[in-house]
């Protein structure tokens, strides 16, 4: 029986759980992003979502302090359920997790309910895949809560007084009584009609439209890193940058883009500015060598029974004599940062290796150590098998596993695959412009 494996992420903030990475390129990538965005992860990239989130953890507290209950998760559970569905149904706006539960849930009841049953819950695993899973650690990374129990920092907790209980509140002023009572129950129900002002005041607070105060504060935490910025200013530069291409049609992460913001950082003739650029000039060349090898790889998973010969030959009819935007120096001046993200001994020599094969086009010997550096890695993680190796002079394929075709050797000049958190950035930093 073919078996599919899902192994464990290895940056809390990287990815969510369950991703597949047989050549342990995630820390890699995971690595050299945190150098220049210290506090965002590839999907907490909704402004919204920190909303819901800094509201959901402040009714918690609310709720422990004055139902003398310790219930932070259900409750916040119900809190980011309310949020949907006025987000959804009264905004407009079904852009978060969950979308499809909500949404049939609102278009086919006259209510809703609140709670922690498998009826109630947005998601099979709200507690995972919703906010209280994705949103948290990004949360506290950049500044907006603290603590165990988490909490909201008192900065935070006065804006969220000042900003948002107001609106919730409406014209009563009542501190957030009735959401306090109604969320620390196991289960509520809301009819439209009946509490269509709820829903309103709700809606009201997480319009798709933020006010100067908000933009002021998930600028300062979410855009620039917060007083704990990891980057030291870097970030705040790089979002700087990043503002530039917003009107750029089309634009995505590539090799000519990485140089572009690269070029941008050392025009500000800074040390920071250096610094960045610097980051990015590593990030350019590690991209240049993993992008092809996680293809590379994926080819391998969908060659089985082929002999190297046969491999080598399919790839250097695509390739041609070597990939030459491969810049093995750079590399070799990055080998500790390919090392160390593993905490592998030897993986950052069998990544200049790698390299170095690919440059010169040896792609049987390439082969052979990407099947090594899969069963390192493999190894490292508990002793699985790996994914596939050579046997009597064949390759010989375990997994099952999604099956690339090689990018074409014109493709190659702009092929791109890890984030680094960059898009992330990006995304916040759109959603924040005036």
């Amino acid at each position: 029986m073919v078996s599919m494996p899902f192994l464990t992420q290895i940056d809390s903030r990287a990815q969510v759980r369950g991703s597949r990475d047989p050549l342990g390129v995630q820390a890699i990538w995971t690595r050299m992003g945190r150098h220049v965005v210290g506090n965002l992860t590839t999907v907490s990239t909704s402004v919204r979502d920190f909303t819901t989130t800094l509201l959901g953890f402040y009714f918690a507290e609310r709720v422990a302090e004055e139902k003398e209950t310790s219930d932070d998760l259900n409750v916040f559970l119900r809190w980011e359920q309310l949020a949907d569905y006025a987000r959804g149904g009264i905004n407009g706006d079904w852009s978060f997790r969950g979308t499809e539960r909500a949404k049939k849930n609102w278009n086919e009841s006259d209510k809703i309910r609140l709670g922690i049953d498998a009826a109630s819950l947005i998601l099979s695993d709200q507690k995972t895949y919703g906010l209280w899973g994705l949103y948290s650690v990004p949360s506290r990374t950049s500044g907006l809560l603290e603590g165990s129990p988490t909490r909201l920092t008192a900065p935070v907790r006065e804006f969220v007084e000042e900003n948002y209980m107001p609106i919730l509140d409406g014209k009563t002023r009542a501190g957030g009584e009735a959401f306090v009572d109604m969320l620390s129950k196991r289960s509520a129900e809301l009819k439209k009609e009946r509490d269509g002002k709820v829903l309103d005041a709700v809606a009201k607070a997480l319009k798709p439209k933020f006010s100067s105060a908000e933009r002021a504060l998930y600028v300062s935490h979410l855009v620039e890193g917060g007083l704990q910025d990891e980057t030291k200013g870097g970030q705040k530069l790089l979002a700087e940058v990043l503002r530039s291409t917003l009107k750029v049609p089309n634009w995505e992460l590539s090799p000519a883009a990485v140089r572009d913001m690269a070029k941008k950082c050392r025009t500000e003739k800074t040390d920071v500015g250096d610094q960045v650029a610097a980051y990015l000039e590593r990030i350019l060349a590690a991209e240049r060598l993993l992008a092809p090898c996680v293809s590379f790889f994926g080819y391998l998973l969908g060659s089985d029974g082929q002999s190297l010969d046969n491999v080598a030959k399919s790839v250097k009819d695509r390739w041609g004599s070597g990939v030459r935007s491969i810049d093995v120096v750079a590399l070799q001046s990055i080998e500790i940062e390919l090392r160390d993200a593993s905490g592998e001994p030897a993986s950052g020599q069998r990544w200049i290796a790698i390299a170095t094969a690919l440059r010169e086009g040896d792609y049987a010997e390439a082969t052979r150590v990407l099947l090594v550096q899969n069963r390192d890695v493999m190894a490292m993680r508990g002793g699985a098998a790996p994914w596939a190796e050579m046997r009597d002079g064949k390759l010989h394929v375990k997994f099952a596993a999604e099956v690339s075709d090689l990018p074409t050797k014109k493709d190659l000049v702009s092929h791109w695959t890890h984030p680094y958190f960059i898009p992330s950035l990006r995304e916040i930093a759109r959603q924040l412009e005036p």
